[in-house]
């Protein structure tokens, strides 16, 4: 569909306006869900990793856990990390808030705009193993049923902004590293 409506494109306006309009096109890629067999093929293996880290790292503090696949053992209670809780879903969103905030912000610098979208992936992550590491543990100390409601949809969110915040707060951090390098890069070719 978002190929078609390229194509179309192309043919209306031209492969100048094209160029020009390239952010928003790319962009535009985003409303279009990927296909169902792309997200499973995705999603499985960061599903399995996720379990195996959080399980690895609860066990490193003592806690009966245990873990098979995308299945969770804690205690008395069976988790189940889904497609949802596997980081695709924040990934995706995280990816495209962010690249829209360094397109306004930075694009005039494109390498440095790399640099931070390099950051987005490791960050929603993080930020998603996290709150399996959340609800794992609210799980344990409170009941399958106080993870599984208000709680599980509140830190979803709640990691989402703290993830974007992580990205606003890198840009802070690393931009007068930047700034100096990049002065040294000018400075340095100016005296050769």
């Amino acid at each position: 569909m978002y190929l078609s409506l390229l194509v179309v494109l192309y043919s209306v306006v031209g492969q100048q306006a094209l160029r020009q309009l390239w952010f928003p096109l790319f962009y535009l890629a985003f409303i279009f869900p990927p296909p169902e067999s792309l997200i499973a093929a995705v999603t499985l293996p960061m599903k399995v990793e996720l379990s195996k880290a959080a399980v690895g790292l609860l066990h490193l503090f003592g806690y009966p856990i245990g873990g098979e696949g995308v299945k969770i053992y804690i205690g008395q209670y069976e988790l189940l990390v889904a497609a949802a809780c596997s980081g695709l879903n924040s990934i995706i969103s995280l990816t495209a808030i962010s690249l829209f905030y360094i397109y306004i912000r930075h694009q005039a610098e494109w390498r440095y705009a790399m640099l931070l979208g390099s950051l987005i992936i490791p960050v929603a992550l993080l930020a998603n193993f996290v709150r399996v590491l959340i609800l794992i543990m609210v799980t344990y100390y409170f009941g399958e049923s106080a993870a599984q409601g208000f709680l599980h949809n509140t830190a979803g969110v709640i990691m989402f902004t703290v993830a974007l915040a992580a990205i606003f707060l890198a840009d802070i951090a690393i931009r007068p590293w930047w700034l100096r390098v990049a002065g040294k890069r000018v400075d340095g070719s100016a005296s050769d």
